[in-house]
């Protein structure tokens, strides 16, 4: 194992251990991790492009997933594979970001990165600004914790449709096609136009999002209506 790939496997397994969260952003793992590596390895002139190099390579091995470009998942981080990180050491500290439905945190590293993957905007209602727009999770953030910050159980969803999703008024079937509940009604011009009058439609989604079918058919099964 490279030197590189040890420290910086460590200081990866230190911040999740510190922080509990499983996502970081490139520029915080700059802010706080280049101090440390700097001392590791002063005869290093560009500890910036080793550090992108190493992640490069844990990422092929199966121990990173990239969310975004630029922001990193942890794949292991829910297990104990690294070991736990003991003895004197740097604190790191963690963005978080409070969602508008359930008080929810989660890592703004994380919410940056699907917002970015799915151009910061609802694909449902066509909201494209950030601060009206949640990450919706497919499988229910209190009954799937490791599925919190798995980039294929979540959605960018304007915050009235992420209420209405959580409350089951509406869905995405496997196909990507947008299905409402029979016997949702209401007098909103906006959720009509948006969900009743969409019935069946297919929603356009990026070509690289990795919202997962598997996902989307166990929601389904959950819901108290029958998706066509």
């Amino acid at each position: 194992m490279s030197r590189w790939r040890e420290v910086v496997r460590r200081e990866l397994t230190r911040y999740h251990q510190q922080t509990g969260v499983d996502v970081v952003e490139l520029s915080e793992l700059y802010e706080q991790f280049l101090p440390t590596l700097r001392r590791e390895f002063p005869e290093n002139g560009h500890p910036r492009a080793k550090l992108r190099q190493v992640l490069q390579q844990l990422h092929d091995r199966d121990e990173l997933s990239f969310v975004s470009p630029g922001t990193y998942r942890l794949v292991d981080a829910q297990g104990d594979a690294a070991g736990v990180i003991t003895g004197s050491g740097p604190e790191y500290v963690a963005r978080e970001y409070e969602t508008t439905v359930g008080a929810r945190s989660m890592p703004i590293a994380f919410r940056n990165g699907v917002l970015a993957r799915y151009g910061a905007t609802c694909p449902v209602s066509g909201v494209d600004h950030p601060r009206l727009l949640d990450v919706a999770h497919v499988l229910p953030w209190s009954e799937f914790p490791a599925r919190r910050t798995d980039v294929g159980n979540v959605l960018p969803l304007s915050r009235t449709h992420h209420a209405a999703f959580d409350a089951g008024l509406f869905t995405l079937d496997p196909e990507f096609r947008l299905r409402v509940a029979p016997e949702f009604d209401t007098e909103s011009d906006l959720l009509r136009r948006t969900l009743l009058d969409r019935e069946g439609d297919p929603v356009e989604l990026p070509e690289d999002a990795p919202l997962s079918e598997r996902c989307l058919r166990r929601h389904n099964d959950r819901l108290d209506w029958q998706v066509a």
